[in-house]
């Protein structure tokens, strides 16, 4: 059987790094992506399992691309799991619209991933 992908989409090392090393050890394959344009298009490709999205990206707006591969009926159904490194209402808000299933910190996304993971892969 095939494990499941993961994509990430990060710019930063750090925890981008982190995470694709927690994902391999609960045997997911792993793609990551920098650039938030190319987003939309991947996940129609490849449907991955799950989208762990950086929301901090110079490249683009990543809760704009995450909202628009939500709307697209073909990708709506994948889970995004987004973090930040700064924690505020409006940005909580403002992902929550967009369609985040998870919305956690630098700080807490590889520590409680499983557990992140096990909330947005629930079927609602």
């Amino acid at each position: 059987m095939t494990k499941p992908l993961a994509l990430l989409l990060h710019e930063k090392l750090m925890p981008g790094s982190q995470l694709v090393n927690k994902f391999e050890e609960l045997d997911y394959r792993v793609v990551t992506l920098s650039d938030p344009g190319q987003l939309p298009e991947y996940v129609r490709v490849e449907m991955p399992m799950i989208v762990v999205a950086d929301l901090t990206n110079r490249r683009g707006d990543v809760l704009a691309t995450i909202a628009a591969m939500l709307a697209d009926e073909a990708t709506a159904h994948v889970p995004v799991i987004a973090y930040s490194s700064r924690e505020d209402e409006k940005q909580r808000e403002a992902a929550l619209k967009a369609g985040v299933k998870v919305l956690a910190t630098d700080a807490t996304i590889t520590q409680h991933l499983p557990q992140f993971l096990e909330h947005a892969l629930q079927i609602d």
